[in-house]
């Protein structure tokens, strides 16, 4: 994950589209989460939270869906900073979540990805309270399972064209579910 980030400069701010939003309240969710467990002294908290978010949220379904858009194929220059400044807010904020559990390994990332300065310097990661959209993920997640699991029944790539119709709550991603997925109009 971090190496494929590493290949996109870093975009201080961008234009975000819904499913940045969307990753960007999970990423909230977990901040609020890894404080409560940092609170209470309880690393095994932020550990598996930690975890959970960057295996089964962001690596396995955000990165995959914005792939295409952070490579700027079929997509605007504004959309793609969009989702590179996303990429790059999420993976500064997971490494920062970390440091105090794994502090050797998220300095090195640190300093190969963002500064030169120590992370256990920066400044704490702050909750942005974000309106929580819990109902998106498990539908994205959902969608998503069900785009592979067919894609397997007929043995085809995972690269290779499907048709199957977005679910209406998912049309603000679209775009890049489409994208994500390959999928025919």
């Amino acid at each position: 994950m971090s190496r494929f980030l590493s290949s996109f400069p870093v975009i201080d701010s961008g234009v975000t589209n819904p499913s940045d939003k969307w990753i960007l309240s999970e990423l909230d969710k977990l901040v609020k989460e890894c404080k409560k467990g940092y609170e209470e002294y309880n690393f095994f908290i932020p550990a598996i939270a930690i975890r959970e978010f960057t295996w089964n949220v962001f690596a396995a379904h955000y990165i995959e869906m914005v792939k295409a858009r952070a490579y700027g194929i079929n997509f605007s220059d504004e959309e793609r900073d969009g989702a590179i400044f996303t990429l790059h807010k999420t993976l500064a904020t997971i490494l920062k979540l970390l440091a105090p559990i794994t502090p050797f390994i998220t300095e090195h990332l640190w300093k190969i990805l963002y500064s030169n300065e120590s992370i256990h310097k920066e400044k704490q990661v702050d909750v942005e309270n974000i309106e929580e959209q819990t109902e998106i993920t498990k539908q994205i997640s959902e969608f998503n399972s069900k785009v592979w699991n067919e894609k397997k029944s007929q043995n085809l790539s995972l690269k290779d064209s499907i048709k199957i119709e977005i679910p209406e709550i998912l049309k603000p991603f679209e775009k890049d579910l489409k994208s994500m997925h390959n999928l025919l109009d």
